[in-house]
């Protein structure tokens, strides 16, 4: 039997809960108008999709991003902001973290803007689960890199651009071509000469001799470090090369061991003297009786 007493509290219990109920509504109220601003203001476009990739939400930043109104992005895949071929990879990427039901950081994508420019984006997300523990989606976040891809690229060729200047200054300096006189060429070999920079020295021989109609062409070995079999057979070359072309090589300051691997090499016919000057002396004399 209800008496007034009990109707009373009843009355006060109910009064009471649905204060509370209030409260927790306009904390959640509170939460929620938080939330809405920062997704506006972050730079960050965020979104969240299905367990199929199908958007569920999407903030409005996809306008800066690509062009897109949030409504437009409704119902449809990241897959369909993409160019066909980067397609395939994300599918695939996609396919392996729904499967081990991980997070992602940093993936870079590349997305189609509304006006048809490439945009690269870097998207990351988090699983979302529900109370069963089944995964119902994900819920990330997409930067803008663009500018910074730009600028990687433009450094990265850049770098290729002072990269090759220096290998043609290095080039320019490990096959020194002076010269000295009309139709005169020299070429001072100084430290050690491997397989690739007698290679180099043979091609800028050969080209100078050409260009320049070169009658006499000077290599000297003075300042010569180390020059192996393979290394001579490539000056070898360069000396029947030259003669091919209408030009006499003279090799300067010939060591003994030198000399020996020449001997080995069977490199006849070539006129070698003991210094430079005196290889220049002659030449500019064979050049006076011509």
């Amino acid at each position: 039997m209800l008496t007034d007493t009990n109707v009373t509290s009843r009355g006060d219990e109910a009064a009471s809960e649905l204060a509370r109920l209030r409260k927790e509504n306009r904390r959640l109220r509170e939460d929620q108008r938080r939330l809405e601003m920062l997704v506006e203001v972050t730079n960050d476009w965020v979104w969240e999709i299905d367990a199929s990739g199908v958007y569920t939400f999407v903030s409005p930043r996809i306008r800066d991003f690509l062009g897109f109104e949030p409504e437009e992005a409704l119902g449809k895949t990241p897959f369909d902001f993409m160019p066909a071929e980067e397609v395939p990879r994300l599918r695939a990427l996609f396919g392996s973290l729904v499967a081990a039901r991980a997070p992602f950081k940093d993936v870079e994508n590349v997305n189609v803007h509304k006006d048809g420019r490439r945009v690269v984006l870097e998207t990351s997300g988090v699983p979302l689960f529900d109370e069963a523990g089944t995964l119902c989606g994900y819920r990330g976040v997409d930067r803008d890199v663009t500018m910074r891809k730009v600028a990687e690229s433009e450094r990265a060729r850049m770098q290729e651009e002072i990269i090759r200047a220096q290998e043609s200054m290095l080039e320019e300096l490990e096959t020194p071509l002076l010269p000295v006189a009309e139709g005169v060429l020299v070429m001072p070999l100084i430290g050690s000469v491997d397989k690739r920079r007698a290679a180099r020295i043979v091609d800028a021989l050969l080209a100078a001799v050409s260009t320049r109609a070169a009658t006499f062409a000077i290599i000297d070995l003075t300042g010569l470090r180390a020059a192996d079999q393979a290394v001579m057979r490539l000056l070898c070359e360069a000396v029947r090369g030259a003669r091919l072309l209408g030009a006499e090589v003279l090799l300067t300051g010939v060591r003994p061991e030198v000399a020996r691997t020449m001997v080995e090499l069977e490199l006849h016919g070539v006129r070698t003297l003991s210094t430079l000057a005196r290889g220049i002396t002659f030449a500019l004399g064979m050049q006076r009786r011509r």
